[in-house]
């Protein structure tokens, strides 16, 4: 199909907010190969903040604001030519043949999904020998190979507004926070391994001792603001500051942005981080679905990966969904995270 005969390009991204982000590229990859199409998202409303700025895209669909039989009216008046589907489960699968486009695009893994896509991609993610963002560009890739490696180029810039800037700027300006600042999330959805909040508690009160130059914020949403204030009273140090979010994710985003240094587990501000370009240490699991190699931050090299039940410390991590942090965190784990910090904010 040659590049002026696509008029109409809807690509479906549909789950949390760290996968989203790693869909960037794949949003900017597909402008790129088709640059007079009219693109359609279809996500999330909890999304919609991150990709409403994206000035690559020329329509947005929060699915969660339409009935199944709307969502379906929706997508088939659109008239796409290509529907990509970055995330499959059989609702998307279901749009994707009422889409009626011609080239239905997306990852073949359940029996459905052989249906509904025919330039399906055999993929096996849960293998994990690459990145999401990899993962989903591969998607794209399929729709023309010549073009694609013709155009290609990575990006994951996401963009703030002037109130996001603003909500920052104020938060900043009425804590009177000057010099390096160190923000961290300490806070998980439950999909990968982390540390406990009194250990965060205590490798933030080392790093504050040792760098005395430094203000920390930890930044959450509005629903673990009780947990936050449990550990800056933990920490018990002068320039030590919480911001619990009740607006748009890009606020949280604006506040990351005035990071020197971004500390987080494997989760969604970590990845809002990589995409501002800010320095980062990550704590993340040796788990192949959960490892860096598949989850890590994209398009930034500014990363310093903790994994503590790396293969040569030859400790046994449980894995069950009921142990959510790591049993082979110790003070050596403590000291490398505060020695990556402290290199970070030199």
């Amino acid at each position: 199909m040659e590049v002026n005969e696509i008029k109409k390009i809807i690509i479906s991204r549909t789950d949390k907010i760290g996968d989203l982000l790693l869909s960037i590229p794949s949003f900017f990859m597909a402008r790129k190969m088709f640059p007079n199409a009219e693109i359609m998202i279809l996500v999330r409303n909890y999304n919609y903040e991150i990709v409403k700025n994206l000035p690559y895209i020329d329509r947005i669909i929060k699915i969660d604001d339409y009935s199944e039989k709307e969502l379906e009216n929706e997508i088939k008046s659109f008239n796409a030519d290509i529907f990509i589907a970055l995330y499959n489960d059989k609702i998307i699968s279901k749009l994707a043949r009422k889409s009626g486009a011609s080239y239905r695009v997306g990852p073949i893994s359940k029996i459905y999904s052989i249906f509904s896509f025919n330039k399906g991609v055999w993929q096996k993610r849960s293998h994990s020998i690459k990145n999401e963002a990899e993962y989903n560009l591969d998607l794209i890739r399929k729709i023309d190979p010549k073009r694609y490696d013709e155009v290609f180029e990575i990006n994951s810039k996401i963009y703030l507004e002037q109130e996001n800037i603003d909500v920052a700027n104020m938060y900043i300006d009425k804590n009177k926070i000057s010099g390096k600042v160190l923000v961290v999330n300490p806070f998980m959805g439950g999909s990968a391994k982390t540390i406990t909040d009194e250990q965060y508690q205590n490798l933030l009160q080392k790093i504050y001792d040792r760098r005395e130059d430094i203000s920390i914020i930890i930044a959450c949403h509005i629903s673990e603001k009780e947990r936050a204030e449990k550990i800056l009273k933990g920490i018990g140090r002068e320039k030590v500051y919480v911001f619990a979010n009740e607006g748009s994710v890009l606020n949280l985003a604006g506040i990351i942005d005035k990071a020197t240094v971004y500390l987080g587990g494997s989760t969604g501000p970590t990845h809002l981080a990589g995409a501002l370009g800010k320095n980062i240490v990550a704590i993340y699991p040796n788990k192949k679905t959960q490892h860096p190699i598949r989850w890590g931050v994209i398009n930034n090299k500014n990363v310093k990966y903790i994994i503590p039940d790396r293969p040569e410390r030859k400790v046994v991590e449980n894995y069950s969904k009921e142990d959510k942090y790591f049993s082979s965190y110790d003070e050596s784990i403590e000291k490398e995270i505060v020695d990556a910090l402290d290199e970070s904010l030199r």
